[in-house]
């Protein structure tokens, strides 16, 4: 994967276990997984981390997301069924847009609790 060449600013990360090896840039869910479609985010991840280790999640602030779909600035954004940004449609919101990207490109989001 690619590094994303956007800037972000964490207000708060939280460390929680990995029940499973997550990729940097993902929406990560209150167990340690990668967010379903549509789940509510504790946040995303900052780095990849293996299974069983303890991982850096940014949960308030501004955080880089992998896009899953075509995304706008502004645009409400939801998690798609691997941990990636889409456009919420319906479902939990997990932030707001702050640039447009692309599948495979990289999104800054700002988190809403």
């Amino acid at each position: 994967m690619a590094i994303p060449s956007k800037t972000f600013q964490p207000t708060l990360t939280l460390t929680i276990k990995a029940t499973m090896d997550l990729p940097a840039y993902r929406f990560v869910d209150y167990q340690g997984k990668l967010c379903d479609d549509n789940q509510k985010a504790l946040g995303v991840c900052v780095g990849k981390w293996s299974s069983g280790s303890y991982a850096g999640i940014i949960v308030l602030g501004t955080a880089i997301v992998e896009a899953g779909g075509t995304i706008n600035a502004g645009d409400k954004v939801a998690s798609d069924a691997y941990g990636r940004a889409k456009v919420a449609t319906t479902g939990e919101v997990n932030g707001r847009a702050l640039n447009s990207a692309n599948i495979g490109e990289f999104v800054r989001i700002l988190l809403v609790p």
